[in-house]
């Protein structure tokens, strides 16, 4: 168990060296769950629960003043703790949304006063040209606003483990049944998330194309996206030709209508 959470803890920091490293988007859940995954010898079912909770957390993205629930946080433990349990996707969502809604909290109340700490201290470390200073408050100050995510996160899991097992083995069926209802119909919130934030009158139509492709045609994702970029090179070539067709009616010498 103690080998376990050195790499859930090694697994945390790496999901908090997101922007160190330049906004390369290790923090998402699809990164996440297989490595998760990999530290129980369970890579296939890591991969299915990151990518169950990708979907669900698929419109999580910080826009403006809003900040989303901290997915770190609930795709490491919710991951973790389900596979411990021995149980699958739709238990990683049932515990990652609540952990990542509590986390997001915590990290507000912890993380924020911290981050402003040394923001004012890197303010000062530029007044004084002090290069290396302002290096140091700037890497370590920048992990150590994650501090309730590295301590949290390891400490939960290894204290909280075998409580999670012991509460999942006790729920009934009927619930049970329930949490694997929801589990579907979560991710499906999530796409219709980010399915509203892009949303327009010239990409509706692809959409139900591709639903009805699936759905009545039986075609399976490969081929949806084989025929996807056939298309789009073919109106790329099209879009290209057409505008090569106008320039040349444009360098008329005036009389072409006659």
């Amino acid at each position: 168990m103690l080998v376990k959470t050195l790499f859930i803890f090694l697994i945390t920091l790496f999901a908090c060296s997101e922007f160190l490293l330049g906004t390369s988007l290790i923090q998402r859940p699809i990164i996440l769950g297989p490595l998760v995954g990999l530290v129980f010898g369970q890579l296939e079912l890591g991969i299915v629960m990151g990518a169950t909770l990708e979907l669900a957390f698929i419109g999580a993205v910080s826009i403006g003043a809003y900040i989303p629930p901290d997915m770190i946080s609930g795709t490491i433990l919710g991951t973790a703790l389900a596979i411990q349990a021995g149980t699958g996707p739709e238990t990683a969502l049932a515990l990652g949304l609540p952990i990542s809604t509590v986390m997001l909290a915590l990290n507000s109340v912890v993380g924020s006063p911290i981050m402003l700490t040394f923001t004012h201290l890197m303010d000062k470390d530029i007044e004084e040209g002090n290069v290396a200073k302002f290096k140091f408050h700037y890497f370590f100050g920048g992990y150590c606003s994650f501090a309730a995510r590295l301590i949290v996160i390891p400490c939960a899991f290894y204290f909280g483990s075998d409580a999670v097992v012991g509460l999942l083995s006790q729920i009934p069926e009927w619930l049970q049944t329930g949490i694997n209802i929801s589990g579907g119909v979560i991710p499906a919130l999530g796409f219709a998330m980010l399915a509203q934030m892009i949303w327009d009158k010239k990409i509706a139509p692809f959409f139900f194309i591709g639903f009805f492709a699936v759905q009545y045609l039986g075609l399976n994702t490969t081929a949806i996206a084989i025929f996807t970029l056939a298309y789009v090179v073919l109106m790329f070539f099209k879009e290209k030709d057409q505008k090569g067709k106008v320039a040349v009616v444009e360098e008329g010498d005036g009389l072409d209508e006659f």
